[in-house]
């Protein structure tokens, strides 16, 4: 299992897990770990998608405003609908959530990314799963946490691993995705465990 306690960091990035512990609730993941499956439901946007997010808000509610106040300079309006575009299209790029679901009595596992206009499923066996661990990735100021899955085998492209996110979202911190990667990495094992004994 992999400790939830990673002091290793700058100050800036444990300052950052402080405050990100504090706000997690607006964001929040779900881990739902039953007998013959499990489920986690992450909600976390990536800093891109909040920002649209918020800008969106306050475009809206300036527009409303100017509406209401200053319905005879219509160009007002005009003026924030560029912006508003500008937010619409991010918002559109960067997925609502990210579902992860293990099924141990059918071994698969569905990956489904929520974005606001389509679904991405994706789908397989969940035997070809080993584990699962964290990896770091070094910025220039910062670090940056994934959950990774270890695959058996090499698969077409070379890789022996699979990352869950593709892009940090927000309120990433070394807790969040331990706390992640030990709920699959558990689940995994006794899955392995289970497939490995005799049946009677």
């Amino acid at each position: 299992m992999f400790d939830e306690d990673h002091g290793n960091g700058s100050v800036f990035d444990r300052l950052s897990e402080l405050i990100s512990d504090k706000f997690a609730f607006i964001a929040p993941v779900w881990i739902i770990d039953r007998e013959d499956t499990l489920s986690i439901v992450d909600y976390r946007p990536t800093l891109t998608m909040f920002l649209a997010i918020v800008a969106s808000v306050i475009v809206l509610v300036s527009s409303v405003l100017l509406f209401f106040r200053y319905w005879e300079l219509g160009f007002n309006l005009l003026a924030l609908a560029a912006p508003f575009l500008v937010c619409v299209f991010f918002l559109f790029q960067g997925t609502l959530r990210e579902v992860y679901v293990f099924d141990r009595p059918s071994d698969s596992y569905f990956f489904t990314r929520q974005f606001v206009h389509r679904k991405d499923v994706i789908e397989g066996a969940m035997s070809q799963f080993t584990g699962a661990s964290v990896k770091t990735v070094s910025n220039d100021e910062s670090e940056s946490y994934f959950v990774v899955l270890k695959q058996e085998g090499m698969f077409l492209t070379g890789v022996g691993e699979q990352t869950l996110r593709e892009v940090v979202p927000i309120f990433n911190s070394y807790d969040r995705e331990a706390e992640i990667a030990n709920a699959i990495e558990e689940f995994i094992s006794k899955a392995r465990l289970q497939a490995a004994q005799p049946k009677t």
